[in-house]
């Protein structure tokens, strides 16, 4: 029997450019645009000016269910956009309907599901999983292989360490099996400034506040209040942000914002800050 993701799959039509990249038929593709050896972009997709899409990648993938998933799905193209300046790396995957702002970095074999939303100059690092209706904030970075579970918000500068994981479902014992549960599903959210450490998880619905400190491997099951270290598991409240790394933090987050490579020019740090380095 023929279903909705092979009638939308069995419309596409490709044409193929001379570095190998297959460009379905109403792709808008910015000047100076880069596609790769054997990079797929499907329909709906735009891509900005100056992107660079390296071999492997595919763009614009539908979701397809088996009939087993609790979530639905809906197999159809939408419209998925990539700023002007993204840079897309190799064998990635980015679903349809979902935005990528200007000057991104993904690196390779990450995934993006439909609905996400990356913002300026974010980084998503080597096999990170966003899932379905993520949003990262501007200039904000997520590590290698971090998990980004769906319907859970990264605010603006924030640092996601290798190996995060985060979840979105209280009632999985029962939700697994497709029988209703009282509680909505929601993944954590992560205010602006936050860093949580590697190897770390956030549970379902929790709320890291701004500048928060979460350690890495730590289990966080209740909320982090804004500009205070949580270790542990489960993770408990260490102490408070020191005022000199909350002012250098803040410092470092507006020389960002105005076109200034932190990394490569940072504000000087405080006398204190310098000595827990």
């Amino acid at each position: 029997m023929t279903g909705p993701a092979q009638r939308a799959l069995g419309t596409v039509r490709f044409r193929r450019l001379d570095t190998g990249a297959a460009v379905a038929d109403g792709v808008s593709t910015g000047d100076d645009t880069f596609l790769g050896n054997g990079v797929t972009v499907y329909p709906g997709v735009v891509l900005g000016d100056g992107c660079v899409v390296l071999d492997g990648a595919v763009l614009g993938r539908i979701p397809i269910s088996n009939g087993t998933t609790t979530r639905p799905i809906e197999s159809r193209f939408g419209r998925l956009t990539i700023g002007a300046g993204t840079i897309i790396g190799a064998n990635a995957v980015l679903y349809t309907n979902s935005a990528i702002g200007p000057s991104v970095l993904i690196g390779d074999l990450a995934s993006i599901r439909e609905g996400c939303e990356i913002g300026e100059r974010a980084v998503l690092g080597r096999g990170v999983m966003a899932l379905y209706n993520c949003k990262v904030g501007a200039f904000s970075r997520v590590q290698d292989q971090a998990h980004l579970v769906g319907d859970m918000t990264i605010e603006e500068h924030v640092f996601i360490g290798m190996g995060v994981v985060t979840t979105n479902d209280k009632d999985v014992y029962l939700s697994r099996f497709g029988i209703e549960t009282s509680s909505p599903r929601h993944g954590p959210t992560i205010r602006k400034l936050a860093v949580v450490a590697a190897g770390a998880t956030v549970m379902a619905g929790i709320e890291v506040g701004e500048g928060a400190l979460v350690g890495a491997g730590a289990v966080v099951t209740r909320d982090v209040p804004p500009w205070t270290i949580v270790t542990g598991v489960p993770a408990r409240p260490a102490r408070q942000i020191p005022d000199e790394w909350r002012e250098a933090v803040l410092a470092w987050a507006r020389a960002a914002e105005r076109g200034v490579d932190p990394s490569e020019a940072p504000p000087p740090l405080p006398a204190a800050l310098a000595r827990d380095r």
